[in-house]
C-alpha cells in the first residue's frame, strides 16, 4: 500500500512539474515579449530626446525658400528706394506739422515707417499713399 502510495504521489509530482514546466515556458517567452516591447518604447523616447533640432541658419534657409520672393520689387528697390525715400522723407517729417499735434502723430509714425523701409520701394509707395490720404499731402 505504501508502494502505491507513493508511485501515485510521484505520478502527481511529475504532473504538477510537468505543467509547471510548460506555464513557465510560455511565461517566459512573454516576458521577453515585455522586455521587448519595453526596450523599444525607451528606444523611441531616447530618439525623440536626441533627435536634432534645425540651427538657426537651417531655420532661416527654410523659411526664406518657404516664402515667396519679388523680384520685381527685389530690382525696383535696388534702382529707385533712394529718391522716394528722399521725398517721402523730406514731405512727411514731422517738423512740418508743428501746429496741429494729432498730424504730428500721425506724421511722427509714418516717418518711423518710412526709415524702416527705406531699401523696399513697394512699402515706400504704399506709405505714400497713406500720406496722401492721412496727411494731404501733394506729390
Amino acid at each position: 500500500m505504501n508502494d502505491t502510495l507513493i508511485q501515485d504521489s510521484l505520478k502527481v509530482a511529475e504532473k504538477v512539474v510537468a505543467k509547471t514546466t510548460e506555464n513557465n515556458d510560455s511565461s517566459n517567452l512573454w516576458m521577453w515579449v515585455a522586455i521587448g516591447e519595453f526596450a523599444i518604447i525607451i528606444g523611441l523616447i531616447l530618439a525623440n530626446r536626441f533627435k536634432r533640432k534645425p540651427n538657426a541658419k537651417q531655420q532661416f534657409k527654410d523659411e526664406s525658400l518657404a516664402q515667396e520672393v519679388d523680384f520685381n520689387n527685389i530690382i525696383n528697390s535696388s534702382f529707385h528706394s533712394n529718391e522716394l525715400y528722399d521725398i517721402l522723407k523730406v514731405k512727411c517729417h514731422p517738423d512740418r506739422f508743428p501746429t496741429d499735434p494729432k498730424l504730428n502723430e500721425i506724421a511722427e509714425k509714418l516717418f518711423q515707417e518710412i526709415t524702416k523701409s527705406k531699401t523696399n520701394v513697394k512699402r515706400l509707395q504704399e506709405l505714400k499713399i497713406e500720406a496722401q490720404q492721412k496727411l494731404n499731402i501733394n506729390f
